[in-house]
């Protein structure tokens, strides 16, 4: 279905040469959905879908884009959200990721409220050493990749614990993020 919504977008945006930035767009999206097909549908391609579709609408709302276009799109987003829902990761992978980005997180603002202690006080021990996060991220990651997902700051985690930053475990929650839907 979204590939004759693309082909009927494309159509419109071809006749119209005040709409040619958008076709750029267009074929990003359509390079997602060719991929999505041939690949296989899964969350991670969905996201990439996702991804696309909203850099489209950008554009679409950027460029004025006609009623035409705008129901392309249109059908494209229901499409779109029916994949989501038919390829969504699980509610116990979600779980596991929010629980992981609390402990990042807690970690994170413990690292850097020890920066502004008192000259000479020691640090306050942060919560959830490494060792410990690795352990939650190593199934997690597992299953994440299984979904299609790559996860470089999280595998970083799991490769490297003891060398995890302050820096390091925001870009792991940020990852987290757009994975699940942040």
């Amino acid at each position: 279905m979204m590939e004759a919504a693309l082909f009927q977008l494309r159509a419109v945006l071809s006749d119209d040469p005040e709409l040619l930035a958008m076709r750029l767009s267009a074929d990003v999206l359509a390079n997602a959905i060719t991929a999505a097909k041939d690949t296989g549908v899964n969350a991670a391609r969905v996201n990439d879908i996702e991804f696309a579709l909203n850099d489209l609408i950008s554009a679409a709302d950027e460029a004025g884009a006609p009623d035409s276009v705008l129901s392309s799109i249109a059908l494209l987003q229901n499409d779109t959200a029916a994949l989501r829902r038919a390829n969504a990761l699980p509610k116990e992978l979600i779980v596991a990721i929010r629980d992981l980005q609390t402990r990042l997180s807690a970690r994170a603002k413990a690292l850097e409220r020890n920066q502004y202690r008192v000259e000479g006080s020691e640090p306050a021990p942060p919560p959830h050493p490494p060792a410990e996060l690795r352990e939650l991220a190593i199934p997690l990651a597992r299953q994440l990749a299984a979904e299609g997902f790559v996860t470089p700051s999280l595998d970083e985690l799991i490769a490297h614990p003891d060398s995890v930053r302050y820096h390091n475990l925001n870009e792991i929650v940020d990852e987290l993020d757009v994975i699940a839907g942040g």
